[in-house]
């Protein structure tokens, strides 16, 4: 790899040279093209490296006047012990597996000397396998687009909670062709784009707002609570990050609490839980909660939506759930209303949680429903089953001395001003 610029920003573009070396000729010398135009206009050079990651045994040495990183350069941030060269093996998912460790240790380093200004690659479905992780890897902010032909299909295995951009590359990623001419292009002109924006705000703006964050989880069913907290909360002097909580959303907070972004968490919307639970396509994992109390950071945490499991259309809730009291909320999404056997459940997996706690919790119960459908007259209205949930939950914490559990008499759907005041209680 040339040094010529070494210290100066340079985005990588990464791909299978074996078999997608026009592409990535193509797409790097579009990327290049874009910065230099966008540099004219600010005082930014970015330089751009092409970055090899092929699992076959043919060598690509170079790519036409870039800077290039060849694979065995990639491998050798793998090896281990003595190894001076990394031996891919014949089956195709272990040297993915392999490239993949190689190259996210590779882009960690280049992060690490504050070089990297941005990362695009181009793949099917096994390059974006092998190039998704590896970006995952890289923290939130840092640019970082693949153009790859499962972009419109299930996604969220390669995304995951990063800010990684899939582009649909529309046509197989199988030569130059008009399409992928189109394509390339503005995957290349949108990535530039973002690298150049990102470097003039860095320039401008502190990236630290100085500002005590916090993590909300929300619902549409729970958002006057949440918006009223917010609101508070601003006048209070702090920064609310909201997530929408449909497992991603939760999975997506825990991994910013994890990297220090957040400080303290209002979990108003705990209905992963439910989904994780019953069955349902927006679950959260067994380790809901476990990045909060292991970071010993300010919680509150209340019961927003558990009395719903979330399914995608009508037709695909399962069988055994069909005579069940159904809600659709949109063409896209069925909700389920919970039972009383079900919210049993729920309060113990919360509570098997909160129990382990070695730091402070403030747990706000409310007493006049759980979201906005769990109200006389609506859909989800079942005092016995809500009930059911709050007092279970209370009685499972009752002998934790860490866990607050005050009695609330409720003005607003889902405790607005309860929360609110034993959030900023908590958080202090």
């Amino acid at each position: 790899m040339a040094t010529a610029q070494s210290d100066s920003p340079r985005v990588f573009c990464i791909g299978t040279a074996d078999t997608k070396l026009d592409e990535l000729r193509f797409l790097s010398e579009y990327v290049r093209s874009s910065l230099n135009s966008f540099s004219n206009k600010s005082a930014f050079k970015v330089g751009v490296t092409v970055v090899d990651v092929s699992t076959s045994l043919k060598e690509t040495n170079s790519c036409a006047d870039f800077d290039f990183v060849p694979r065995k350069d990639v491998l050798s941030c793998y090896a281990r012990g003595g190894e001076s060269v990394v031996q891919l093996p014949d089956d195709r998912g272990q040297a993915i597996a392999i490239m993949n460790k190689a190259l996210e240790t590779f882009l960690r380093k280049a992060n690490g000397e504050q070089i990297l200004a941005g990362v695009i690659g181009l793949g099917g479905s096994g390059g974006t396998s092998l190039l998704s992780s590896a970006f995952r890897s890289l923290p939130i902010g840092i640019p970082k687009v693949i153009i790859s032909t499962v972009a419109s299909g299930q996604t969220e295995s390669y995304i995951g909670t990063s800010d990684l951009v899939l582009f649909p590359s529309v046509v197989d990623i199988c030569g130059i062709n008009s399409v992928s001419k189109v394509v390339l292009s503005n995957a290349g002109a949108a990535f530039a784009g973002m690298v150049v924006g990102r470097l003039e705000s860095s320039k401008e703006h502190s990236i630290t707002t100085g500002k005590f964050t916090i993590g909300v989880t929300m619902f549409g069913v729970t958002t006057p609570c949440v918006n009223a907290v917010k609101e508070r909360l601003a006048k209070e002097g702090y920064e609310t990050l909201v997530f929408h909580a449909t497992g991603v959303g939760g999975r997506a907070m825990e991994d910013l609490v994890r990297g220090g972004f957040i400080q303290g968490v209002l979990d108003i919307t705990t209905t992963e839980v439910a989904d994780y639970v019953v069955g349902g396509v927006m679950a959260c994992d067994s380790s809901r909660f476990d990045a909060i109390l292991e970071k010993k950071i300010p919680l509150v945490l209340s019961v927003g939506a558990l009395d719903m499991v979330n399914f995608g259309p009508k037709t695909t809730i399962p069988p055994e759930f069909q005579q069940r009291k159904i809600h659709e909320h949109n063409e896209q999404v069925s909700l389920m209303r919970t039972t009383v056997g079900e919210n049993k459940k729920f309060a113990a997996f919360i509570a098997e949680k909160l129990n382990k706690a070695s730091s402070s919790v403030c747990v706000c119960l409310p007493e006049k429903g759980v979201s906005a459908l769990d109200a006389p007259g609506k859909d989800f209205y079942d005092p016995e089953a809500t009930s059911c949930l709050t007092h279970e939950l209370q009685m499972l914490l009752e002998n934790n001395e860490r866990c607050q559990v005050p009695q609330l008499f409720v003005r607003k759907r889902m405790a607005a001003y309860d929360v609110t005041f034993h959030c900023k209680t908590q958080l202090r």
